[in-house]
């Protein structure tokens, strides 16, 4: 084997363990791998009786909200990844529930981290009908967690957090769901 063979298997040998460590560490850093010293509780930043801190995203259809615009009505805040897969069986069911129920309360799903091209690309992959925004610079999600998603963030129309999910499970989701149409009647 020449040297220029042994220069080259090393050099691919390197380039692997090099992408497969930067791979591990995105995955760890953006929540989809489980760190021991992360937890949901130590990563979440408001809980079940608080305020839920205000913000204002720009949603995919152009428009801006902020939280405190929807004072007085129940809103279901969810904080997504779309690479994420928890978040995208998450989406497809609650698209199912939406075209199916028809909630009387208010869905605002954010991305986190992402570009409005891949929020565009999610949004009508699942046939999102409901309000989806762009948080960039993760400034909206850094006021609720530091790690995991999805988070679905019941809040009440006086704003206080009445119910919370980290990552996806079926029956939670369909609990906080349930606890948000009783709080509608």
């Amino acid at each position: 084997m020449s040297l220029l063979n042994i220069y080259e298997k090393r050099r691919t040998h390197l380039l692997k363990a090099i992408f497969f460590s930067l791979a591990i560490s995105l995955l760890a850093s953006t929540g989809c791998i489980k760190d021991e010293k992360f937890t949901h509780e130590n990563t979440t930043l408001v809980n079940v009786g608080d305020t839920a801190p205000d913000f204002s995203a720009e949603l995919l259809n152009g428009n801006t909200t902020t939280l405190s615009s929807m004072h007085g009505q129940v809103v279901m805040l969810i904080f997504f990844s779309t690479e994420c897969p928890d978040c995208q069986t998450q989406f497809a069911e609650i698209q199912r529930l939406v075209t199916e129920k028809t909630p009387s309360f208010k869905i605002l799903a954010i991305s986190r981290g992402e570009s409005v091209e891949a929020t565009e690309q999610f949004s009508k992959k699942y046939g999102i009908t409901f309000d989806v925004g762009t948080d960039i610079d993760l400034s909206i999600y850094n006021l609720y967690a530091s790690r995991y998603v999805p988070r679905n963030f019941l809040i009440s129309p006086a704003g206080r957090v009445e119910a919370l999910t980290v990552e996806y499970n079926p029956d939670e989701l369909h609990a906080i769901w349930n606890k948000a149409e009783a709080m509608c009647k």
